[in-house]
């Protein structure tokens, strides 16, 4: 897929065109990403909180509860740890343990860890495990994702 970007600061409104061939799952997803901006309700003392998913360095499951850790506060969320990573996949997010899903874009560094495991630093400095039967997956996930980048 070609993309051409093009800055235009006289603009009054940012758009979109989007060109296709065969409107297909992936000019769909496309589309709905563009058409709106995802929005996730959290709570921390009894107060509800908008939060942007691109805020949210990891999702971690403890309890049968699902919580979105931000660089220094920690919200609880309504969906459970699967849903979290099926809804944000398209924005950078990927399971990498039973228990968390890891924003590609909040990684800083991929360190090896014991048993085949691998630790992965955050750009708040925080580490979280990436366990060995997430491992492939989460390598595939960062390879495609550094060749839509290279595309641009």
């Amino acid at each position: 897929m070609k993309i051409n970007r093009f800055r235009e600061p006289g603009l009054s409104e940012d758009y979109i065109d989007i060109h296709y061939r065969e409107y297909n799952e992936r000019i769909r997803r496309i589309v709905a990403l563009a058409g709106k901006e995802p929005m996730l309700l959290g709570k921390l003392e009894g107060e509800q909180v908008f939060l942007k998913p691109e805020e949210v360095y990891y999702f971690e499951a403890v309890d049968r509860k699902c919580f979105a850790c931000l660089e220094e506060q920690v919200f609880q969320v309504e969906q459970g740890i699967q849903a979290v990573a099926e809804k944000y996949s398209e924005l950078g997010f990927i399971r990498i343990s039973k228990s968390i899903v890891v924003n590609i874009y909040r990684v800083r560094k991929i360190k090896a860890d014991v048993n085949m495991k691998m630790q992965l630093v955050l750009d708040n400095g925080e580490k979280v495990i990436l366990n060995r039967s997430y491992k492939n997956d989460f390598l595939q996930f960062i390879r495609e994702r550094r060749n839509e980048h290279a595309t641009h």
